[in-house]
């Protein structure tokens, strides 16, 4: 992980050397070499990448196209996406693909810089799920 990949409000399982699992946490501050999970820092290499899923998209706001219900294709107010093994393709009316992501803190970075806006992402909900990580 790189430090300017990182934004406040990001979303990372942690993992520790003393857990076989790991927590799923969001970043509160970042420094020149940690960053700051829930009153603890964290180095960057147990940052662990939280993969976008199905269950992540519709959280998150995004929603099933109507007409292609068999498909993976997704869309939120300012976006369409098709969502495979691969993570993500944003891309939008006309589309021309936005750029591929496949990590939620990715998607979380993109959307900011496209819309000004914060994803709405509920912090408890995404502890909760049985999530794969990359």
């Amino acid at each position: 992980m790189k430090l300017p990949e990182l934004r406040i409000g990001n979303y990372f399982e942690i993992q520790s050397a003393y857990e076989e699992t790991g927590s799923i946490e969001k970043i509160t501050e970042i420094g020149k070499k940690q960053v700051h999970t829930e009153g603890k820092w964290v180095r960057l290499d147990d940052l662990i990448s939280i993969s976008i899923t199905e269950e992540i998209l519709l959280h998150i706001g995004f929603t099933q196209f109507n007409w292609l219900k068999d498909s993976s294709v997704f869309e939120c107010s300012y976006f369409k996406c098709r969502l495979d093994d691969n993570g993500v393709n944003l891309f939008c009316d006309n589309l021309k693909n936005i750029k591929p992501v496949k990590h939620l803190h990715e998607l979380q970075n993109l959307y900011f810089d496209l819309t000004g806006e914060e994803l709405a992402i509920d912090f408890n909900y995404i502890k909760s799920l049985k999530i794969q990580t990359a």
